[in-house]
């Protein structure tokens, strides 16, 4: 009867043993998941703030004068790999036909002189019909920067022309950076 009780306590010592690594190893999926969705929430709100942020500067600078403002214009905006949008804001107290086109894209630094930065640009420009007193959000430009792309700085000439001939401001040069995500969000988001 000695040799029966002893194997009941092996048994129940190793199913013991199974039912701590179970919930061990439940709570600490658990736990990952959690600091997981914090992390990910924390990015989304800094995100969403710095979204905010972009949207009140494009509402200064379009406030600044000139017929024709483009984020770019004044400091270097980040950009991720994937596809981008530039955004302008025309603002024309006679209204008019305006378009916007690529004159160039040229290197800075950091991106060598070999890399196609016009097949970069997905779509090169548009035409915009622009009311008088208008003051509308545009995208005129799209540039698809490859995943494999250099970090480093590039320049946009943009030539903007209103009612077919008329120069609105002549060219624009619109600086970007090219950055990656944080390493951190790759991972866990």
């Amino acid at each position: 009867m000695n040799y029966f009780n002893g194997k009941r306590a092996a048994i129940e010592l190793s199913m013991t043993t199974i039912i701590v690594v179970v919930l061990s190893l439940t709570l600490l999926i658990m736990g990952f998941v959690f600091v997981r969705s914090i992390m990910c929430g924390a990015i989304g709100v800094t995100d969403d703030i710095g979204a905010k942020v972009d949207k009140e500067v494009e509402r200064l600078f379009a406030t600044s004068g000139g017929e024709l403002n483009c984020i770019g214009a004044d400091e270097v905006v980040p950009m991720t790999p994937g596809l981008n949008t530039i955004h302008c804001v025309i603002q024309s107290s006679q209204g008019g036909t305006y378009r916007i086109e690529v004159e160039s894209i040229e290197s800075l630094s950091g991106i060598p002189v070999t890399v196609d930065l016009e097949s970069w640009i997905v779509r090169p420009g548009d035409v915009y019909e622009v009311s008088p007193g208008d003051e509308t959000r545009y995208k005129p430009i799209r540039i698809n920067i490859p995943e494999n792309a250099p970090e480093g700085t590039f320049t946009v000439k943009l030539d903007a022309t209103k009612n077919g001939d008329e120069s609105v401001t002549g060219a624009k040069e619109l600086d970007f950076r090219i950055t990656r995500t944080g390493v951190i969000r790759n991972v866990m988001c």
